[in-house]
């Protein structure tokens, strides 16, 4: 049997990959499992938690500015999903 859990390096933005739906691509590490980037990180999080340590300023998108609002909208979705975790 496997535990679940985050690479200690994960980026969730990153665990998105596509930036034009908030699915994402196909999750490409759930050994023969299918599901969309969005599902794998919902079941990680519903797993773990979601852990950030700190906010996430928009200047961090400087180079990629039109990839900020999708970035927000899947972290609410993931803030969303964690906030049910803890109930």
């Amino acid at each position: 049997m496997y535990q679940l859990c985050n690479h200690p390096l994960m980026d969730f933005n990153q665990a998105f990959h596509s930036y034009d739906t908030l699915e994402g691509a196909n999750c490409q590490t759930l050994f023969g499992r299918k599901a969309s980037q969005q599902e794998a990180a919902i079941e990680a999080v519903q797993k773990n938690g979601l852990h950030q340590i700190r906010d996430v300023e928009q200047s961090c998108f400087e180079e990629m500015p039109e990839t900020y609002g999708m970035f927000c909208e899947r972290l609410e979705c993931l803030r969303a999903v964690d906030a049910d975790h803890r109930q």
